[in-house]
């Protein structure tokens, strides 16, 4: 028997309104977006939102935290040890002169360890922290709303603005602490104390300007996928200004219109203009400020862009979970396409320099070989080590899909999915094929990419060593893939944060592991460690084949926890 009492007009009772989520904030003759601001938060309620906000932050947080500062600890340890005197020093910043390299990496502030390390990591770092802010204040101030989980929050006695300004310090909270431990893991490793905090303030100001961008689209659009979708872009625009800034003195004004160009102000290591500081502190205030003055002016579940027109509904795709698993994702992958054709491109373009460069300093020749670079074939050795960084890329990818898979089932949309004659093992086995088939897919622009750049500008690369380079990686990404969905199956929450991870650390570990004198028992925990050096080295089928089936089983094994457990969310 149905709960929905009717009244007069035929409408549902309020109560069941308000319990759905469907029910007006603002009394009769309240004008449209004013809320009942006269209502006082009280001290416990506004704790018990802090609360829960860290509690949402917190896993996502700590796995950052720690992947920062042991990649920071690794980058010292290894510039300390390849790079021991100023001579070899001198010869890598030499590097900077190249056009293409300065481009992406901009100018180094400086020969020590910090300031290399800034020079070399410093930006990839920066977009690791950006992802995470864009992701967690996506689906913490628009993704629980949209679910209608806030709902609850606001029949209390604190308004949609004091809730967004409590969410908003908790998280602005986390940009800081991030900052301040990695700044400190850095001066722990053993640089400079003034530079590495200067840094660490940079990079928390850098993850708070994300989650102030993200808060005010959040206001702006009323769907999550949007809200990240744009964040992500922004964050993306970021990098081609900086890029932009890079090319030429004169240009170097620009470095101030995108967060990853205040670095190159800043100089840490170098010139550490402390003052720069101002920037992100302002930018990140006047954000956060506009996102909290916009929520007073929207419904709970709207946006202040409306769109007037309906929408033409699209049935493309949507005969089965697999073909909308492919149309779901389809927007995403072709960022990533995108996003991986201009890294093959930059390292196509970069051959001609890399090989006039080594063939002229032997010292860093020598450099090259530590980290498996074969120097009897400059070209081929440095196309097989990008081959190795593009199967990072790629595995980080195949965990971000599997991810993908978590999500759908965290917004109910799975459910809907099983009660119909639509066994579990079949919905999983569709993502994990669309995950394997999109991996190859990358691995194939990466190295047509490459390929086509390096032959504009007169390399000698062959299109079937760029091809063999790329697809070399696979069966490592096929391990990573494997883990993500046992992670599914046995710690849903995690497959993202901790697969990830352990993509990340797994290279690392085979990236500093040999010139740091690592057990070789220690190295092996690395799929890539038993990664041949194709196209310089014939392709290691047996590795290949005990990675494959190592990954196998790992898919095996999550399929069937995922078949014992209860679903999650929805």
């Amino acid at each position: 028997m149905s709960t929905t009492r009717t009244v007069r007009g035929g409408g549902r009772h309020p109560a069941h309104a308000l319990w759905r989520g469907e029910a007006r904030r603002h009394v009769p003759g309240d004008r449209p977006g004013h809320r009942h601001e006269h209502r006082a938060a009280t001290p416990r309620l506004g704790a018990a939102v802090a609360r829960l906000t860290a509690r949402l932050l917190r896993r996502g947080w700590v796995a950052l935290v720690v992947g920062l500062g042991a990649y920071a600890v690794m980058e010292v340890r290894v510039f300390e040890a390849t790079y021991p005197d100023q001579a070899t020093r001198d010869a890598l910043v030499s590097l900077a002169n190249d056009p293409a390299m300065r481009i992406l990496q901009g100018l180094p502030a400086g020969t020590s360890t910090g300031a290399l390390v800034v020079w070399d990591a410093g930006w990839m770092l920066q977009l690791i922290v950006g992802v995470w802010a864009v992701a967690s204040a996506s689906r913490l101030l628009r993704g629980d709303e949209e679910a209608g989980r806030i709902d609850l929050l606001l029949t209390g006695r604190m308004t949609p603005r004091a809730v967004l300004g409590v969410q908003l310090g908790v998280h602005l909270a986390a940009c800081v602490l991030v900052g301040l431990l990695f700044g400190g893991t850095l001066a722990a490793a053993g640089t400079d104390v003034r530079g590495a905090l200067l840094y660490g303030v940079l990079v928390g100001g850098f993850a708070a300007t994300f989650v102030g961008v993200t808060a005010v689209l959040a206001q702006l659009l009323a769907a999550r996928g949007r809200v990240l979708g744009v964040a992500a872009s922004m964050l993306g625009g970021s990098v081609l200004v900086r890029m932009v800034a890079n090319s030429s003195d004169d240009r170097a004004w620009v470095a101030w219109l995108t967060p990853l160009g205040w670095n190159d102000h800043l100089e840490p290591f170098g010139g550490d203009r402390a003052q720069v500081l101002v920037v992100p502190l302002a930018v990140c205030a006047g954000l956060v400020g506009l996102a909290v003055v916009l929520r007073g002016r929207r419904d709970a579940g709207a946006g202040l862009i409306v769109q007037h027109r309906a929408a033409r509904s699209r049935l493309l795709w949507l005969g089965g979970p697999l073909a909308f698993a492919w149309r779901a994702t389809l927007g995403t992958l072709l960022g990533w396409v995108a996003g991986l054709v201009a890294f093959g491109i930059f390292i196509g373009a970069l051959l001609p320099s890399i090989v006039q460069f080594v063939e002229g300093d032997e010292s860093y020749a020598q450099i090259l070989a530590m980290f498996g670079v074969d120097v009897a074939d400059i070209l081929l050795g440095y196309v097989s080590m990008m081959g190795v960084i593009t199967g990072l890329v790629v595995a980080l990818y195949a965990t971000w899909r599997v991810g993908a898979a978590r999500a759908e089932e965290d917004s109910g949309r799975l459910e809907q999915l099983l009660v119909r004659p639509v066994q579990r093992w079949r919905w999983l086995g569709g993502h994990v094929l669309l995950a394997a088939v999109s991996a190859a897919l990358l691995s194939l622009v990466t190295a047509l990419a490459t390929w086509a750049s390096g032959r504009l500008v007169g390399a000698d690369l062959t299109l079937p060593d760029a091809l063999a380079a790329s697809a070399n990686a696979l069966p490592a990404v096929a391990v990573f893939l494997g883990l993500a969905v046992l992670l599914l199956g046995v710690a849903p929450r995690l497959v993202v944060p901790a697969g990830a991870s352990a993509a990340m650390v797994a290279y690392v570990v085979q990236l500093v592991g040999p010139a740091l004198d690592w057990p070789e028992a220690v190295l092996a925990l690395s799929p890539f460690h038993h990664l041949a050096m194709v196209p310089v080295d014939p392709f290691g089928a047996a590795a290949a084949l005990g990675m494959l089936g190592l990954a196998v089983a790992l898919v095996g094994a999550g399929v069937v926890a995922f078949q014992r457990r209860d679903l999650v969310g929805g």
